[in-house]
């Protein structure tokens, strides 16, 4: 099962990288198939995004294609966002937090499908 465990991450690391968002993939993955509660493997999935976030950091900076009072805005906001999120988390029961990332999901494919670039 391990080979299966590589290749999920792999294919998913491939979405992220082409900008598909495989994070909600990956969550999807632990949960249907490794049977990992939804809260950790959206925990597992955070720490997957953290590891790609770091490596295209040091690459844009490299660049030099950052805005650093952006940044520093995003990283305030994103803080806040994470801590009311696992305070939510604590509080709001599994199966509703299984409705509303999966309604969140659906809603996002659909936007993408349909949004015009």
């Amino acid at each position: 099962m391990l080979w299966i465990d590589f290749a999920a991450g792999v294919f998913v690391a491939a979405l992220a990288g082409l900008g598909v968002g495989g994070g909600g993939l990956l969550v999807i993955y632990l949960t249907m198939l490794k049977n990992i509660e939804q809260v950790e493997a959206q925990g597992l999935n955070l720490l997957f995004f953290v590891a790609a976030g770091v490596s295209s950091f040091f690459i844009h900076a490299k660049k030099r294609r950052l805005d650093y009072k952006i940044i520093i805005l995003i990283i305030i906001c994103g803080c806040a966002g994470a801590v009311g999120g696992s305070l939510l988390a604590n509080i709001i029961d599994g199966a509703l937090i299984k409705k509303i990332f999966g309604g969140f999901l659906i809603v996002s494919g659909i936007i993408e499908f349909f949004w015009k670039k």
